[in-house]
């Protein structure tokens, strides 16, 4: 797989355009971003999850009950499924990453349709399995506890609303972008 050559192409060539040059930087911005929000989510992930003085300071008050004898493979299985939900969290970043160098290749716009499609169902599994997952870490959190006192606790704030639409959006994008590339191939066969 090549690199389209833009320097010899002709300024009547559409991969030749100064919209294209902007495109192309955006898209080379975009990877760097979203690689650094994966790593900055991974990170956030593992030091919140390792401190276990933290975790139980945190969670005691949010909780309110008294996690002072949690084990540490409590903790573990917490992290254990906030690192799943990254893993779909880093698939979503790697056909980003997809998409975004089918844009700057000739002749590749039909395999950018294909992989920001499942940048966007990736991103949904992994919003979706967040909030599925958040309820049974508490419940992990409290384990060690009598069953009375244990919790299964589910919040739900406008962040993760605003996660939700953004996710569905790409999807809608997505799917627009997948038309948008049949009516041009159905226009061509025409011509």
């Amino acid at each position: 797989m090549r690199y389209f050559d833009y320097a010899a192409a002709g300024p009547s060539d559409p991969f030749h355009s100064p919209a294209l040059r902007k495109l192309r930087l955006l898209a080379h911005l975009l990877r760097a971003v979203s690689a650094g929000y994966a790593g900055w989510v991974l990170w956030g992930i593992l030091t919140g999850w390792l401190d276990a003085e933290k975790i139980q300071r945190i969670f005691s008050k949010y909780l309110e009950r008294d996690l002072s004898a949690m084990a540490a493979s409590q903790r573990y299985g917490a992290l254990a499924l906030d690192l799943l939900v990254w893993f779909l969290l880093f698939m979503a970043v790697a056909y980003c990453w997809n998409f975004l160098r089918c844009l700057t290749l000739a002749n590749r716009l039909p395999d950018a349709a294909r992989h920001l499609s499942r940048c966007a169902w990736f991103a949904i599994a992994c919003e979706v399995l967040a909030e599925l997952t958040r309820p049974l870490q508490t419940f992990l959190l409290t384990l060690h506890l009598p069953a009375a006192e244990q919790v299964w606790k589910w919040s739900f704030h406008n962040v993760h609303l605003l996660a939700i639409l953004f996710c569905l959006a790409l999807l809608m994008f997505a799917y627009v972008f997948t038309w948008t590339m049949e009516l041009a191939e159905e226009n061509r066969s025409f011509v």
